[in-house]
């Protein structure tokens, strides 16, 4: 099985930015140009202390990327970004992508991790199923979205 190894890496930098492209061109394309609600994050959001973004690469080659950054109060984060290459799937990058960052959030305090998707992406959805996402109520600027596929996992137990 391929190596795929983990980086931390600037949203928007050379070596993000056409991983992040892609996506929203896969995108585009998946939901018929649609561009969604999930607008473009700002840079910072993704840094410390309150986020982190990262990039997969198989080969030193950058194969997928995903973030976290802070989502409605201090103790959840929302998982943005998510992509892989589609001649890079299947090979654990997605898995290593979200175990780096699930170890992440932890450390930054984070109870609660949430997420976005549709259902034009089921390969996602049953990813994150089987990763322990369970689907809830629309949040933040996906709330009037019925194109859009909230998801939650607990993190942490919460403090009494």
């Amino acid at each position: 099985m391929a190596e795929i190894q983990i980086a931390r890496e600037p949203y928007g930098s050379p070596l993000s930015r056409p991983l992040t492209d892609a996506q929203a061109e896969e995108l585009r394309e998946r939901y018929g140009g649609w561009e969604g609600a999930g607008a473009e994050p700002e840079p910072v959001v993704f840094e410390d202390p309150d986020g982190c973004f990262l990039v997969a690469l198989l080969d030193d080659k950058p194969v997928g990327c995903a973030g976290i950054c802070r989502c409605e109060g201090e103790r959840t984060a929302e998982l943005r970004r998510m992509y892989v290459a589609p001649e890079a799937r299947r090979l654990g990058a997605a898995r290593a992508l979200m175990s780096e960052l699930e170890d992440k959030a932890r450390r930054l305090g984070y109870e609660t991790l949430r997420l976005e998707t549709g259902p034009e992406q089921p390969e996602a959805v049953r990813l994150y199923e089987e990763s322990g996402f369970a689907v809830i109520p629309n949040f933040g600027p996906y709330t009037t979205q019925r194109r859009s596929i909230c998801m939650e996992k607990i993190l942490l137990q919460q403090r009494l």
